[in-house]
C-alpha cells in the first residue's frame, strides 16, 4: 500500500460495514464537510461559536452553550488527553486482521471536545490522562483520518 493519502468521495456515501455484514451506506452530511476538507490537509478543524468563543464537535450545528446556528470551523490545536480507551484484540473484518490488536478510545481535546480515535501508542502502555498528539495516517480500510499518538508525562 502506498504512503500517499487516500482521498474518499463522500459526495456518495461510503459502504459501512461490521464485519462482514453490509450496513447500508454511511452518509456525508453537510455539516461535518469542513472537518473532511481539514483532514485531507492534515489539519484537525472543529466547530466554534463567534458568539461565545468555545469549541463544539464537527458534527455540531448548534451552540450548546448560547444556542447559536452560525457555527464557524477553525483548526484545532491537535493536542488533548486520553479519557478513555480500549484494547480491541478481535479484528471487526479480514482488513483489520494484521493490525490486531489496536486501541481505540476518546481523546479530551485541549478546546474541551472529545472526539473517538485511533490511539496510537508511542511507548509502553496507554493510560487515563496521558497526553496526545494529533496524526493523520492512511489506515486498514484505505482511508486517510485523524488519529492520536499517546506519549508519555
Amino acid at each position: 500500500m502506498s504512503d500517499a493519502p487516500t482521498r474518499i468521495d463522500w459526495s456518495q456515501g461510503v459502504p459501512l460495514m461490521a464485519g462482514p455484514y453490509f450496513l447500508g451506506l454511511y452518509q456525508p452530511s453537510p455539516e461535518t464537510k469542513d472537518f473532511w476538507d481539514g483532514v485531507a490537509q492534515h489539519e484537525l478543524r472543529l466547530k466554534w461559536c463567534p458568539n461565545c468563543a468555545r469549541a463544539h464537535h464537527p458534527k455540531r450545528i448548534v451552540c450548546t452553550f448560547c444556542g447559536n446556528t452560525e457555527l464557524a470551523s477553525k483548526r484545532a490545536a491537535g493536542r488533548g488527553t486520553v479519557y478513555s480507551f480500549s484494547e480491541v484484540h478481535r479484528a471487526a473484518g479480514a482488513a483489520f486482521a494484521s493490525a490486531t490488536p489496536y486501541t481505540v478510545g476518546v481523546v479530551k481535546l485541549a478546546e474541551g471536545v472529545h472526539l473517538f480515535s485511533r490511539l496510537i501508542p508511542s511507548s509502553g502502555p496507554i493510560a487515563i490522562d496521558d497526553p496526545v498528539d494529533v496524526d493523520f495516517r492512511v489506515l486498514e480500510m484505505g482511508q486517510l483520518l485523524p488519529v492520536f499518538v499517546v506519549g508519555k508525562k
